[in-house]
């Protein structure tokens, strides 16, 4: 730090003839101008300015040097001129973690109206279901269900994100509708699973006790175990078995009569879908406006406020 210290004072003196000048653009006082030449110049080992009672001249050493100077030094004045304008303006990249149901579903539709709002953003979208930390893999923004936990991020609830067990009218009237927790593990799961994690998601479900209510996990063994909800809930319609899904995902197969909603009185239901974002002052204005639009478009969004009640198996 030292050296680019000198090297940033060697440089404006240079090009303004004096120390004074040089320490009045710094902000800083010309003895400590001197001074940082000085060690610039003992670190190199040799003169680079000659100094006399009338002015100061480059020595061939210090014309080399400055010349060589130039060009890396534009190169850092670029770089912060160019962050700074990003951090003014609505442009650069976007590194966004969404859970896919929501991307497939909601903000991939949204983002021709987003890129006609901003069209100077560039989005890096990773889909994943793992509500793993977002600042360790360098996003800018996360959506995703429940909280992170994570104090550097903030975290603004976009409506409530419920998980459905459902299955097809065709597999209720084969196999019967399991009436209890205990009943699922005679019935074919259709289980997600997290890439990389050698088991499937354990179902979630509540108990209750009293005005108590107990989440339970439910590991079952899988007919189908995959990474996709697409693939399970297609999987669920075409009858293969049980699967616990999105509300948002399950929505348009209820409302055709392709599933239907089982052990309804045991899904939990105060799960929140959120947006995380990073908890600071000055956030990036590019990431303040992808924030914003999702917000005003997915916030209290129809599909995650819609009663699944009227879609239970009978």
């Amino acid at each position: 730090m030292q050296t680019l210290r000198g090297i940033l004072n060697f440089t404006r003196t240079a090009d303004l003839g004096s120390f004074a000048a040089a320490a009045r653009e710094l902000g800083i006082s010309a003895v400590a101008v001197s001074q940082n030449v000085s060690r610039l110049e003992a670190r190199l080992g040799v003169r680079l300015l000659a100094r006399s009672t009338r002015a100061l001249t480059l020595t061939p050493e210090g014309e080399a040097f400055l010349e060589q100077c130039r060009e890396p030094l534009a190169q850092l004045d670029a770089a912060c001129q160019e962050v700074s304008s990003d951090a003014r303006s609505a442009r650069g990249r976007v590194r966004v973690s969404v859970v896919s149901p929501v991307a497939f579903l909601y903000l991939v539709p949204l983002l021709p109206r987003f890129y006609q709002q901003h069209p100077q953003i560039q989005l890096d979208l990773e889909l994943n279901e793992e509500a793993s930390p977002l600042i360790a893999r360098r996003m800018d923004v996360g959506i995703r269900v429940g909280g992170l936990g994570d104090a550097a991020f903030v975290a603004r609830p976009l409506g409530p994100m419920r998980l459905l067990l459902c299955a097809s009218p065709a597999y209720l009237q084969s196999h019967g509708v399991p009436r209890s927790i205990d009943a699922l593990r005679q019935h074919a799961a259709l289980m997600l699973r997290i890439s990389g994690r050698e088991h499937p998601q354990p179902l979630v479900l509540q108990q209750r006790d009293g005005g108590a209510r107990n989440v339970q996990l439910v590991p079952l063994p899988a007919r189908l175990a995959c990474n996709d909800f697409r693939t399970l809930q297609q999987a669920c319609v075409d009858g293969l078995g049980i699967a616990q899904l999105p509300q948002p995902m399950a929505l348009p197969a209820l409302q055709a009569g392709q599933l239907q909603v089982l052990l309804h009185d045991h899904q939990v239901d105060d799960w929140q879908l959120f947006i995380h974002y990073p908890n600071r002052k000055q956030l990036p204005v590019r990431v303040r406006a992808f924030v914003d639009f999702c917000i005003e478009h997915l916030g209290g969004h129809a599909d995650l406020l819609v009663d699944p009640a009227p879609w239970r198996a009978s």
